[in-house]
Order: C-alpha cells, then structure tokens, then sequence
C-alpha cells in the first residue's frame, strides 16, 4: 500500500506523490515556533508529529529535505523586550529595542532547541530565521504582489487585497462573506479593505526596523513564511505543515501572497490537532499551559510524551491528563519488559533462528496503519502484538523460538525508530551487574530446588528492593529493572 495522507487544502485522503519526477525527493515546510518563551507540549507535539512525518518518509526511501522557520520578530517578541527594560536596563548604554529583541529571540529559540534536543526531535535540515530574509527576500516578494496588482501601499503600510485573490477561503472552507462578518479595521490601520492583510508595517518608535521602497518598517507575519518556503524548496514543493489554528488566517494568507506572486506553493497541506486541557487549547495567553520542562520532570523519560501523542491520531485534538500519561508509561514499561528480556534470554544465544512469521506480520500491520495517514494508535497496536508475541518466544523453553524472537526484535527497534521510540533508556545492563543479578538468580533456582523457600523468597525480595523484578517462565526464569 502506498503512502496516503489527507490534505486539508482539498479535504480528502490522497495518495502521496513526491513532485521529484524520479519519485525519491521531498520537500516539507513546517511553520516553526515564535521565540518570546519557553516552550510547553503544545509545541512538542506539533515538532513531533512533523518529526514523525519525516522519519517514516525516510524509512519508506525517500530523500527529505525538512524546513521549519522561526519568527523572531513579532509583536509578543517585542511586548517581552519592553517588559524587560525594567530588569535589564539598557544594552550597550542605550534604550535599544532592536537589540533587546534579539537577545530574548535567541534566549528561547536555545530554550526551545533544547526541549525538542531532550525529547528527541529531530532538528530541521534548514531552520531560517524570520530577520535573516527581510531585505531583499521578503522586501522584494512584497514588490511583486504590488506590481501584480494584489497589494497595495498605504501611509507607510502595504497591504494585501484579499478580494484580488482567486479562491481565497479553500483552504479554511470559508467564503468572503463570512470572513467579511468577522473582519474589522483596527485603530491605526489604513486598509482598504477590512478583510485585507499587512504585509509591511510602518516604523513605529523604538521598534526594531529595516528599510525598504515604502521606508521604515517590519513585515507583518504571514509574508515571513511565503518568502523562506519558496526560497528553500521552490515556487512549487510538496508538503507545508503546521497546527489546525494556523489554517486560518496564516496558511490562507500564505497561499494568497504565494499566488499572487506567481507561485503555486504547497501541493499538499499536513495539519496537527490541538494540545488541550480541560478542552480548552493550551496557550500562554489561557495560563493553562504545560511546559516541557515540567512534563519531563513529572514524567521523567521522553517516550512516556510521545506515546501520550501517538495512542490519539495526530489530526485529533489530545486533553491533557495525568490518567493518559499514566497510561503511557505503563506501555513504555511494557515495551522495556520485552528487551530487558530479549537482551537476558537472546544475546549470548548461539546462532540466529529464522525469521519469525509474526515479526513479518507486525511489520506489514504498521506500514499498513502509517500509510493509512499516519494512524499512529493503529501503528502502536502492531508493536504490542509484535511485543506479545515476542514474550511468547522468550517464555518459551524451546531454544529456537529464542532464535525467532531476535527478528521479532530487530523489527520492533526498526518500527519504533519511525516513531522517535527506544532512543534513551531501552540498552542492555552492564555486563558486570548482569552476571551478579544472573548469579543471585542461579542461587534461588537451586534454593527452590533444594526446596529452601525462604532463601528463594529472601533472594527475591532483596532483588525487588534494588528494583529487579523476576519472571519464572518454562524457559527460565527472566528478570527486569523497573527503575
């Protein structure tokens, strides 16, 4: 089966079909974070499913080139720089806002690296940065949407004439009309329109600037993706992606300025649901917001935050519970239970049994769940029958069927790796600690043998207390850490 994905711009599930005529090449554009704080989950699983997007891209062949920006000039960059005049004082003797916002911009887009660094999210092939393309680049793409006809200059302002747009609206599914109903002229704006856009904003005091034909100014927010995503993968590529409340207006307008000038932008567009807590999404602005770093201190391991994402599909909105990341952590210890097990019972075992039909099996269920759009509590249900299956093996007293279970194995470590799974904390013991756990163990089996229970109950509990949990099986018994 081939990769399908469903394509918020037409609303239907399609076969993906790279634009590289070759069929080997893609090119992904992700709207990135605006860098004034800290970052929560909310951010991480939008970087995540992306993540994930790619990984599995890669794993079926393919050759991705993987874009996400970062604005780093924005009104809320700028309200943070003006809050912190306060405590800061002046830079380099003077009252420089500019610099100040660049100071703080690169403060959380560090902040922000070093999240996604511990969660294992893998950084962008390109990461342009919103201030590095204002002159010429974004100056330039405003110049043509006003020789096209589809902008419009206005009090130091540009402006983009939304009704001079064909097809405005597809992608958010609404007409003008009810756009129109929402759409308003705010103070200091010279718009002619209340349903159009800026796409350059006049200097105002203090505020960092560049120059350009219309003097003094900054661009507004949409221009920023328009400009860098054609730039890095042309006027036309494959995949542009981002959270389900970038539709409208943002990813509409982008399409708008894109076109305009010419392009025909994005062919297909990937959109996460929302982060929520008590159903309502989680933002700065709300204060329900859950950092990162908070969510890896209550829930130490990374894997627990990313089977939390994965059990709901990645266009479904997730309410934040401490139910569900309960609930991840004990598939994540499912998960650990069968390697810790694997490394004991297969390591040191002699040869290589065939390939297990399950492992082949559990395989082709979970290219069969990701390229039936990246159904990812599909793709996590194969990896648990792959891991039942896989315990059957181990327990098993038969020594081939320890042999089998190394491709049930290797198929699990293939699979999860799609997933961003199993990159910290799933490795085999130290030899040292293996062999005295191995030799208490040996002790108890012939206490029981010897029909001294209480030894073997006294060598059970002391290994429970050190967070070594055994297993008796007909193969033997296994043991596990738990902590």
């Amino acid at each position: 089966m081939s990769l399908h994905l469903y394509n918020t711009l037409t609303r239907r599930l399609e076969e993906f079909r790279p634009l590289d005529p070759k069929g080997k090449r893609v090119g992904i554009y992700v709207c990135g974070p605006t860098v004034y704080d800290i970052p929560h989950i909310g951010h991480a699983r939008s970087a995540y499913v992306f993540d994930v997007l790619r990984r599995y891209l890669v794993f079926k062949g393919y050759q991705v080139k993987f874009v996400r920006n970062v604005t780093d000039v924005d009104d809320k960059i700028i309200d943070k720089a003006r809050q912190e005049f306060g405590e800061r004082g002046t830079v380099n003797g003077e009252r420089d806002l500019k610099a100040t916002c660049r100071e703080i911009s690169e403060r959380y887009l560090k902040s922000y690296h070093e999240a996604m660094d511990r969660l294992g999210i893998a950084r962008p092939d390109v990461e342009p940065k919103a201030t590095e393309h204002v002159v010429p680049d974004m100056t330039d793409f405003i110049s043509k949407l006003l020789m096209s006809g589809t902008a419009y200059e206005a009090g130091g302002d540009v402006y983009f004439a939304v009704r001079k747009s064909e097809g405005y609206g597809r992608l958010s599914n609404r007409s003008l009309d009810e756009l129109q109903a929402g759409a308003r002229v705010e103070p200091g704006e010279h718009k002619q329109d209340p349903l159009d856009f800026a796409l350059w904003k006049a200097a105002k005091p203090e505020e960092p600037s560049w120059p350009s034909p219309w003097g003094a100014g900054r661009p507004g927010w949409h221009i920023e993706c328009s400009v860098m995503s054609t730039k890095e993968l042309g006027d036309t590529f494959d995949i542009h992606g981002g959270g389900v409340d970038l539709v409208f207006p943002h990813h509409e307008n982008e399409i708008a300025q894109a076109r305009g000038a010419g392009k025909p932008f994005a062919r297909t567009w990937i959109h996460n649901g929302l982060l929520t807590v008590n159903g309502e999404k989680m933002s700065k602005s709300l204060g329900n917001f859950i950092t990162v770093e908070q969510a890896l201190k209550d829930w130490p391991h990374p894997d627990y935050v990313k089977l939390f994402f994965l059990k709901t599909h990645y266009r479904s909105p997730i309410d934040f519970s401490h139910e569900r990341m309960g609930e991840a952590k004990r598939n994540w210890e499912e998960f650990s239970r069968f390697v810790q097990h694997y490394y004991q019972r297969c390591t040191d075992a002699e040869g290589v049994g065939p390939a297990s039909g399950e492992s082949a099996t559990g395989r082709q269920a979970f290219e069969a769940a990701m390229d039936d759009d990246l159904n990812t509590p599909k793709a996590l249900a194969a990896l648990f029958e792959l891991v039942n299956a896989g315990h059957r093996m181990l327990e098993a007293a038969d020594a081939s069927a320890h042999g089998a279970a190394r491709s049930v194995f290797d198929t699990l470590m293939a699979c999860g790796a799609v997933l961003g799974l199993f990159q910290h904390g799933l490795t085999e013991e130290e030899p040292t600690t293996r062999e005295r756990i191995d030799a208490l163990i040996a002790k108890r089996d012939a206490a029981r043998k010897a029909k001294n229970f209480k030894q073997a109950d006294d060598i059970r509990e002391s290994l429970q207390q050190e967070g070594v949990l055994l297993a008796d099986t007909a193969g033997g018994t296994l043991w596990r850490r738990t902590r």
